[in-house]
């Protein structure tokens, strides 16, 4: 019988990357700094990346995306500046995903346009995707019944908007 026990010990664990979107997301990720305002942390702090992308191809195919971007390139990069009517609808249709975590149906003339045989009809993508809507962030709001403000918050006023003539100033 053996009486020498050697302590074994297991290598301390090696701490696990960050959940990150994919690296085909980070075009996804810029396209939508662009059309939302916020900013990349912003965007990936909502966790939602991944399935906005992938809700996103889904609904429009990969083609309909490419000529998309392909537009908005020629645009300069601005949203606001896209000729196209199915474009811009496009732009809007992310955006509102973004917003408030819903997929819009699309103008029925871009629908049409794009020949998808998918329903053209809204729908909220995920549970999660209401309460991370960027629509809560724009007042500094909570949805209701999903993330509370706090005891005692409504006893102070709310924050105010940055003042864009003095933001980044000091």
């Amino acid at each position: 019988m053996d009486t020498q026990h050697t302590a074994h010990t297991a290598p301390p664990p090696t701490p696990a990357a960050p959940a990150t979107a994919p690296p085909e997301c980070a075009g996804f990720v810029e396209l939508s700094v662009r059309l939302t305002g916020f900013g990349e942390f912003d965007l990936r702090g909502t966790g939602m990346v991944r399935l906005y992308h992938d809700t996103t191809l889904d609904q429009l195919g990969r083609a309909a995306v490419g000529r998309f971007l392909d537009d908005l390139a020629a645009a300069g990069g601005d949203p606001g500046a896209l000729a196209d009517e199915v474009s811009r609808d496009i732009a809007r249709a992310i955006t509102h995903l973004w917003y408030l975590g819903v997929w819009p149906p699309l103008a029925r003339a871009t629908h049409t346009a794009l020949g998808r045989e998918k329903p053209n009809t809204a729908f909220v993508v995920s549970p999660e995707a209401w309460t991370e809507g960027l629509a809560w962030r724009t007042f500094h709001g909570h949805p209701p019944g999903a993330r509370p403000p706090g005891f005692g918050t409504w006893a102070d006023p709310p924050p105010s908007a940055p003042d864009p003539a003095t933001e980044g100033t000091a």
